[in-house]
């Protein structure tokens, strides 16, 4: 009798070991691989950060049957980014002008020349152009199939159809091999590569994030430098 319940608790401790390593066991069969979940990570912290400057390198390249590639063109943009939805962006055109807007909320403004114009309010835009402008960061969240080579991954995000739409606004039915790199340094993203051929064009997206969580505020103008808007008088007949 004695020795009976004495059996007791050593049978109920073997049945929870049991039970704890088949959870250990399911828990490791759901968790991503180790480089999947490094990169989601890292793209995590700088997309929750509370703001970054950003580098976005966007060019056209034409490809030749003698394997030769010709530049088409190459357009940078310079963006700061404030949580939640303030963003400043800047254009640099070719020849070195510069087109300049900012976006606050539901406020925008362009500049002109060296004044700035506020525009009418235009609801959620703010918003939009920050779901735009992370929209690659959100799929290396999201990112499966990664592999790395030193501090920099190659996957496929889950939605790979929708973010090419987004970053590339080209119809995925017409791309050919798409590519996306990114590299992690310090616990996070710092630059992610998107490329695609459509027809005999390679498009490349390349972005640089610097200053994650320590990047400038976005601020609206001083009302010194806002000019006055254009009235818009009566359709000319």
């Amino acid at each position: 009798m004695n020795s009976s319940t004495r059996a007791l608790p050593f049978i109920l401790v073997g049945a929870f070991a049991v039970l704890l390593l088949g959870g250990i066991a399911l828990s490791l069969s759901s968790a991503p691989p180790f480089v999947e979940q490094q990169l989601r990570d890292a793209a995590h912290a700088t997309l929750t950060a509370s703001g970054f400057a950003l580098k976005d390198t966007n060019s056209v390249t034409v490809l030749r049957q003698s394997q030769t590639k010709q530049s088409v063109g190459t357009v940078v943009f310079l963006v700061l980014y404030q949580a939640p939805a303030s963003v400043q962006e800047t254009e640099v055109e070719p020849n070195g002008a510069t087109v300049s807007v900012i976006l606050i909320g539901d406020r925008r403004f362009r500049k002109s020349g060296s004044s700035w114009i506020e525009l009418p309010p235009s609801a959620g835009l703010g918003a939009r152009a920050v779901t735009t402008i992370t929209a690659p960061l959100q799929g290396a969240v999201n990112a499966t199939h990664v592999t790395r080579r030193g501090d920099r991954y190659t996957f496929v995000p889950q939605d790979l159809d929708k973010l090419l739409t987004t970053v590339l606004a080209v119809d995925p039915t017409r791309l050919s091999s798409p590519h996306l790199t990114a590299v992690v340094r310090g616990g996070t993203l710092t630059r992610e590569t998107i490329t695609a051929v459509v027809a005999n064009q390679r498009l490349e997206v390349d972005l640089v994030f610097s200053a994650i969580g320590s990047a400038p505020p976005v601020s609206a103008p001083r009302s010194s430098a806002l000019a006055t808007p254009p009235a818009s008088g009566p359709t000319p007949h």
